[in-house]
């Protein structure tokens, strides 16, 4: 015979089975949450990283090309050289300057650089030789016939590679100068006008000058004679200088013609005030004015003959 269970039995087994499967749907709920928080927490942490990795960083480093200025290198311009460098010269002058030198010696590169400047002087073309350079003192050796030459030294070479002078040892710009006036007398076009104006008021002045040396200046009669020669003189020099002023010259002639031209005015100035003083029988004053137009004169000589201006060199 089956016992039959009774109610509180019954009550407390339905309640058991209510509360199994409240907790079972419990269970399924929030374990299904949990793992749909961690697949969220990682999906978010994947794209957190792969945004990091795909996403450039912005440097902080400073940009050094903008920052660094970029430095060029300031070279000494080197002397042409070679004897490529030679015949290119010849094309465009008569005659060309060439230092011999080694550049690992001081000196020597000091008479590279007056041989260059006395080139320019004297408006010739200009190169180097630099024979501490094998290559260089092989083609030197060559153009020389194969004969070995001393550093420093000045060659003079007109066209067809023809050497005409040689100045040996260390030569100033100078000394460099003159040797090439001499070697090619060249005259500028200004130096021809500057000599035709000279020729015409050096036969005036020659004149003037024997005249007042023929006088006899105790006597009023050759006072006279003087005076007036010194005046003619005077007026002949002053339209001369006019014109020579007029004369455009080089610009390294320029300074030097412009004293010679001051000089020159300046002697005819003391002419006529010689004149004066010679016919108001002030002896004195006349032979003062004279000597300082004596210093005058050779003074614009010179720079007349440093200018090839030889009309104008007593």
């Amino acid at each position: 015979m089956k016992s039959t269970p009774t109610p509180r039995v019954r009550f407390l087994a339905v309640l058991a089975l209510i509360l199994l499967a409240g907790g079972g749907a419990y269970v399924l709920m929030h374990g299904s949450n949990s793992t749909s928080n961690t697949a969220g927490t990682q999906t978010t942490l994947q794209h957190s990283t792969t945004h990091a990795q795909t996403t450039p960083k912005k440097s902080t480093a400073p940009n050094k090309s903008k920052t660094k200025k970029s430095k060029v290198k300031k070279h000494k311009a080197r002397p042409v050289e070679g004897i490529t460098a030679l015949d290119a010269a010849l094309v465009q002058n008569p005659l060309v300057v060439v230092s011999v030198y080694a550049r690992n010696v001081a000196t020597d590169t000091q008479a590279m650089e007056e041989a260059k400047a006395g080139a320019a002087r004297a408006g010739a073309g200009f190169i180097a030789f630099n024979v501490f350079d094998e290559k260089i003192a092989r083609q030197l050796a060559s153009l020389l016939g194969g004969n070995a030459t001393p550093n420093p030294e000045v060659l003079f070479f007109k066209r067809g590679r023809k050497l005409v002078f040689t100045l040996p040892g260390f030569a100033d710009s100078q000394v460099v100068a003159q040797a090439a006036k001499n070697v090619y007398p060249h005259f500028e076009p200004w130096v021809n006008d500057a000599n035709r104006i000279c020729k015409r008021f050096s036969v005036p002045l020659a004149a003037a000058q024997s005249k007042v040396k023929s006088a006899d200046l105790a006597t009023a009669a050759g006072r006279v004679q003087a005076a007036a020669a010194l005046a003619q003189a005077a007026a002949a020099l002053t339209k001369e200088t006019k014109s020579l002023g007029a004369v455009r010259t080089t610009v390294s002639a320029a300074k030097s013609y412009a004293q010679l031209v001051s000089a020159l005015q300046q002697v005819a100035i003391n002419m006529g005030s010689e004149a004066v003083a010679l016919r108001s029988n002030d002896q004195e004053t006349a032979k003062s004015i004279d000597q300082k137009n004596a210093a005058l004169i050779a003074g614009a000589s010179n720079l007349a003959a440093n200018l090839q201006i030889t009309s104008c060199a007593s």
